[in-house]
């Protein structure tokens, strides 16, 4: 058995000034590091803030980019690893994608979101661990983490343990859409994904949520209540190896530091519950089935004729 001193960062979603979520993020990491920790984890996207329609597409930089730069100058000054969140481009598309920088100064690796938001990003089947001294470091990117497939993927690759990095938006009111009973479930959803992982990988899982309000989504039926009615609602935690809440953060920006225990458990996996044949925590049968589908599907399309206009106004610009 060996520990990890983490710190798990609950950055404000800073879509309206970059910098100053660079800022804040690295003011958490120095003083994370002044306390003995090894690896920061921030949230999904922590790099130009959750910004879910396509204008997001002006901070898209390259794998090495400004980001990587960023981290790897921080992971080298303090001898932390950093987990960041950032819009990478190939020159052809767009990812929502998440690296991981080591004390060596260098990107250890990245990865991209498979069950990303279609109108705004490619979705991109590929790796689903880093490998670091610090052991095998599964990444699932929000959403990706709620599919039986990832859970199975990360079960294959024997990670030592799960990095979860989101900006999950959930509701604060109640609407005619939204009751009292969706709000619990979405406030339970953190815990229900996180458990689920360690019971079943006997690991410690990382849950690192941003917190704050959203410029506008993009998309169709039901959008309007997420623009109207929900927020990034924080709730970042970490679960050990038998999925054991070991902390968890309210609602506020700030910084939380606690040591996980890699290669402890001693318990049997549990397998997961499956809701509606691939999802781990429950839902609408009516939008998983039927709504979803038909959003996705024309998210597609979206990003394919926005990204072809977008390309235009870079050539004749």
């Amino acid at each position: 058995m060996r520990t990890v001193k983490v710190a798990l960062i609950q950055l404000k979603n800073y879509y309206e000034n970059q910098d100053s979520g660079y800022s804040a993020a690295a003011a958490m990491i120095a003083e994370a590091s002044a306390e003995g920790a090894e690896l920061a984890v921030l949230p999904e996207l922590s790099g130009c803030g959750y910004i879910p329609n396509q204008s997001i597409w002006r901070f898209a930089e390259l794998a090495d980019g400004k980001t990587a730069r960023w981290a790897c100058k921080l992971s080298a000054q303090f001898g932390i690893y950093i987990g960041a969140g950032f819009v990478e481009t190939d020159g052809k598309d767009f990812y929502n994608s998440y690296l991981i920088s080591g004390p060596d100064g260098r990107i250890c690796g990245v990865i991209r979101k498979e069950d990303a938001e279609s109108y705004c990003f490619k979705r991109s089947r590929g790796d689903v661990y880093v490998d670091t001294d610090i052991g095998r470091i599964g990444v699932g990117i929000c959403a990706d983490n709620h599919f039986a497939d990832r859970l199975n993927r990360m079960k294959e690759a024997e990670i030592d343990f799960m990095l979860m990095p989101h900006a999950s938006p959930a509701p604060f009111k109640t609407t005619a859409q939204i009751s009292q009973k969706d709000i619990a479930l979405f406030e339970q959803q953190p815990y229900t994904v996180a458990a689920t992982y360690s019971q079943y990988l006997r690991v410690p899982t990382i849950y690192a949520n941003a917190v704050g309000s959203f410029p506008e989504f993009m998309g169709g039926f039901g959008v309007k209540s997420f623009n109207e009615s929900f927020k990034l609602m924080g709730g970042s935690l970490i679960t050990n190896a038998d999925g054991e809440i070991i902390i968890k953060m309210g609602r506020d920006e700030g910084c939380a530091i606690c040591e996980i225990t890699l290669g402890a458990a001693c318990k049997a996996p549990l397998r997961p519950s499956v809701y509606h044949g691939k999802w781990l925590h429950p839902g609408s049968a009516l939008y998983r089935y039927l709504i979803l589908p038909v959003l996705i599907k024309k998210g597609i399309r979206s990003y394919n004729k926005g990204l072809t206009a977008f390309v235009d106004e870079l050539r004749k610009g």
